[in-house]
Formats: C-alpha cells, structure tokens, sequence
C-alpha cells in the first residue's frame, strides 16, 4: 500500500515569508524521507518601472536578490545530499502557480499559509491558496502558521488524522491516509464530520455512509473490513468544535484531507470546518482530490 505515494519530485511554492519557511522545513524532511527532487518555485509581478528598468538595462536589483535568495536556500538544502533545483518565474498568483504545477507535474506540491487576516476570510500565500488547494493536480501538503518550527530533516508523525465528510469525493484521500500511516508507522485515526443537512438525519446519514463505503472499496480494494462498513463509519462520527480542538493541540501528527468541488469540504473551503483546519492547525494538513489522484 505505501507504493501509492512515493514521491519523487516534491515542489515548494515559497514567498520567503515566515509561513515559507515553516513550509521549507516540511519539503526538506519529505524529500529527504523519500530521497526526492525538491524544486523550489517563487513567483513574483515587477512593478513598472523595474520592468522598464530591465528592458534598457538587464535584471533588475528585484530579480537578482530574489534569485540570491532562492540560490542560498538551494545551498542550504544541498548540504543534505537532497538533490535541489529551483525556478524564478514572472507572473500573477494563482493563475501563475498554478500553471507551473502543471508543467512540472510534481508528486507533492507544498505550501505555506499566512493564516486568516481580520476581516478577510481568505488564507494566503501570495495571493489566494484557496484555488490552488481544489486546482492543483496534485497532493498538497499546507503548513499553517501555528504549527511549530524547528523540523528535523529526518522527519516523522506519530499519527496520521483522517477526516472526511462522508461523499465519496473525499474518499479519494483515503489510500494516502493508509500509505503515510504505513510508511511513517504512525497510527492512522478515522474521524468523519457531518455537515448540518445531515447531523439530524439518520436516514440520511446511512445512505451517505454507503456509498462513501462503496467509493472506499474502489480505491482500497484491500482495505480493512471497517474502510467499508457503514455502520463503522457512522461511528467515528465527531462534530466540528472536537475535531478543531484536536487540531489546534496536535503537534505531532499529520491530517489527512479529501477535497473536491462537488464536496460539503470544497464547496465552501473558506468558510468551512476543513478551512478553519488548514489555517489553525498546528501540524500540516495534506490534501488530495480526484483530479489530484488521476
């Protein structure tokens, strides 16, 4: 099972912000567990006038030094024996980005957040991660502002926290639930939180609970019987305020996150419970959907 997710390039979006380099410490620790690629990627917007700076004169003193800083970072790293490249491109955020996952086809992309600004319900990294999370083609893993700096290169979590909200979009996260718990040997929990449509509807509860037990079954075909046991599902049931509080303390684990437009999770990832788990949570939070897993 832990063949699933073996990845071999791994991409850091970086901004050089404080959340950057809280995220830096997390793609160095994956690329070094699994002796990946690690490309670090900054996209930057020249004001005007170093734009028409450069067109008369060569780089601008903007480029140069972001460019210094994305060499002194590739050092650092190297030091490692992580094998570290990384690219300079020109362009707007998401659209940009978003562009470049495409190109370079990573298996991880990595992401810092700055957390929630008063008065605007958006986490960013430059400027909305919001669409990068249900765009990119590929698992993300988001390490929020609260989580703790300081990660050793040989990185570990001493369990893995798998939440769902029951559609059989979200199921998809499920086999990379099972290979970090396997490949980190860290226990693996299973929590499901029910949206409000649905927390007073029992009926509803089940039908929802069978068909993400049979979207489970097609993508862990060898799974435990419980992966596929609705009643056992309706049993890790947890309201929002539990699952929330748990992340907010869990300093040592990892949560596991099926994310799609068409599910409860990403039809309102900015104001939703997944949301509020990504920009407080106090480890990284890892995110896969459907288009994420083709």
């Amino acid at each position: 099972m832990s063949s699933l997710f073996r990845p071999k390039r791994i991409l850091l979006a970086t901004d050089f912000l404080e959340s950057s380099r809280l995220a830096l410490d997390f793609a160095v620790g994956f690329a070094h567990h699994y002796k990946s690629e690690l490309i670090f990627l900054h996209i930057f917007h020249l004001p005007q006038a170093a734009a028409e700076a450069e067109a008369l004169d060569g780089p601008s003193i903007s480029r140069l030094n972001r460019e210094e800083r994305l060499q002194i970072l590739a050092a650092g790293v190297r030091r490692l024996g992580i094998d570290v490249n990384w690219r300079l491109e020109e362009g707007w955020m998401p659209g940009s980005l978003l562009e470049r996952i495409r190109e370079i086809a990573p298996d991880l992309l990595v992401l810092g957040t700055h957390g929630v600004r008063a008065g605007l319900e958006h986490m960013l990294i430059g400027s909305n991660a919001e669409e990068v999370l249900l765009s990119a083609p590929c698992p993300t893993l988001t390490v929020g502002r609260h989580v703790p700096a300081g990660v050793s290169p040989n990185i570990s979590f001493t369990h893995i926290l798998y939440i769902t909200d029951l559609t059989p979009e979200s199921a998809v996260a499920a086999p990379y639930a099972v290979a970090l718990s396997e490949e980190f040997h860290a226990q693996l929990d299973v929590c499901h939180f029910l949206d409000g449509q649905v927390s007073d509807d029992v009926e509803a509860q089940h039908q929802l609970a069978d068909k993400y037990c049979e979207a489970v079954g097609r993508v862990l075909p060898n799974g435990e019987p419980f992966w596929c046991s609705s009643r056992e599902q309706l049993d890790r049931g947890a309201n929002a305020d539990a699952i929330l509080k748990r992340a907010v303390k869990d300093t040592g684990g990892l949560v596991v996150l099926g994310v799609k437009a068409e599910s409860h999770f990403g039809l309102r990832l900015h104001t939703s419970m997944a949301y509020q788990l990504v920009a407080r949570a106090a480890c990284p939070v890892f995110t896969a959907g459907a288009r994420k897993a083709q």
